[in-house]
């Protein structure tokens, strides 16, 4: 029989992260309160990578549903969507969930969407709540973002708005035409002319930049991919490129002798693409220095170049830091190509012993790239000890996905995937014979 104190702590612990298990909890024990751990996750998102996983909206508010104590839940939400001051994807969270309470009825979620909107807005995120205001009112509420923006506007002489929460309608409302609803509200309304001519004054000295940039640098000479101006080398274009076997050796040797700093991080760059075809020693000796301001993006892509590399050396290296270092995630991931039988053991004590968000995030990346390159029914113990302590849905979905590949899922896991906040791991459920 179970505790009412280990089942709240259970219930809370894995609402943060974000898996499925609050909701089988709720459903086996209907009668037990857990409003106060819903009330935490809906005031904050918990998410690692909030920007990167979205908000968890549907997912509180399938918990909020379950709950007995609703109108509790709703106050704490709407009195935290109008106090929020620190964090954009809790506040973006905060505006869904009230969007919810606000399409069930509830007139005060309305309100305190309204009332919250450009009221105090987090730096750099004052179109929070903008879709929810048009997802509710359609045409009055672009209308009253219209006025809203254009009111602010008066306020801040060299202030500027881009066409966002224009097209932002035209998505929604495929039917009707966002600018000329604009330009005629326009014609009526002081704020929103203003809000108008705001935003093409902006699109027009855009299109003056762009006709003024200086074209792409071609790709065709490795020197020019190399010295991009002003910006560090695009592994997406390196790849898209691609680099011939001649090509890879030549830019190996100029490696051997560079001095420039900008091109020497550059080079290090392509080595985290394409293993480095000569002796390993001198990418391992960077690897080895001692991190400072000057080189701590060459160590950087020195570990990632090894990861592309195997040898006995390597493999021993990268032990001995995951045994002493604080983030052992920096370095496990060289086991990528120096993995052994038997590794599972020392990567699940590391998770064990990681305590920190981004500990955990380090070993999840390392982990999830050990065993695509290595399948193994062993990578069970770590993924799964992983999944008991990531708040990152986006690499929960990696995880599960790896476990279900070695086919070593757990039933109970298989359970809890269609409730999990990340939409995409719901998809990855097993149906059962």
């Amino acid at each position: 029989m179970r505790t009412a104190r280990s089942l709240k702590t259970d219930f809370r612990q894995s609402c943060r992260l974000g898996t499925g298990r609050p909701y089988l909890l709720a459903q086996a024990y209907p009668h037990a309160d857990f409003s106060d751990a819903i009330i935490e996750v809906a005031r904050r998102n918990f998410a690692y990578d909030g920007q990167a996983e979205s908000d968890r909206a549907a997912y509180v508010y399938g918990l909020y549903y379950l709950s007995r104590q609703q109108a509790r839940i709703r106050r704490a939400v709407l009195k935290a969507l109008a106090t929020e001051q620190d964090d954009t994807w809790t506040l973006t969270q905060l505006f869904a969930l009230a969007l919810k309470f606000a399409q069930e009825g509830h007139t005060q979620a309305r309100r305190a969407i309204c009332r919250r909107f450009l009221v105090r807005p987090i730096s750099g995120s004052d179109w929070a709540g903008a879709d929810e205001i048009i997802a509710l009112d359609g045409l009055e509420g672009f209308q009253y973002i219209a006025r809203k923006v254009g009111r602010k506007l008066a306020r801040y002489a060299d202030g500027w708005e881009d066409e966002t929460y224009i097209d932002s309608f035209q998505e929604r409302y495929p039917a009707m035409n966002a600018w000329a609803e604009l330009r005629q509200l326009a014609t009526e309304d002081e704020d929103a002319r203003r809000y108008l001519h705001n935003v093409e004054a902006t699109m027009a000295s855009r299109t003056e930049y762009l006709a003024q940039r200086p074209p792409e640098v071609p790709d065709a000479d490795l020197a020019n991919i190399l010295r991009m101006p002003g910006r560090y080398i695009s592994s997406q274009r390196l790849r898209k490129r691609g680099l011939a076997p001649h090509e890879i050796q030549q830019l190996a040797e100029q490696l051997l002798t560079e001095q420039d700093p900008r091109v020497r991080e550059s080079l290090y760059k392509v080595f985290t693409l394409f293993p480095f075809p000569l002796p390993f020693g001198p990418i391992l000796a960077q690897a080895r220095q001692k991190p400072n301001r000057q080189n701590q993006r060459l160590i950087s892509y020195a570990l990632d170049a090894l990861k592309l590399l195997q040898a006995p050396e390597i493999r021993a290296f990268a032990l001995e830091r995951m045994q002493r270092s604080s983030q052992p995630g920096l370095y496990a991931e060289i086991l990528t190509s120096n993995y052994q039988k038997g590794d599972a053991t020392l990567l699940t004590a590391l998770v064990e012993r990681t305590h920190s968000e981004s500990g955990i995030e380090w070993l999840a990346i390392s982990c999830t790239s050990i065993y695509e390159a290595n399948k193994t029914p062993e990578c069970a113990a770590p993924l799964l000890a992983l999944y008991s302590k990531m708040t990152c849905g986006i690499h929960r979905f990696e995880v599960i996905k790896l476990l279900i590949a070695s086919k070593v899922l757990p039933g109970w896991l298989n359970k809890e995937l269609p409730f999990d906040s990340y939409v995409k791991t719901q998809a990855l459920h097993q149906p059962q014979p």
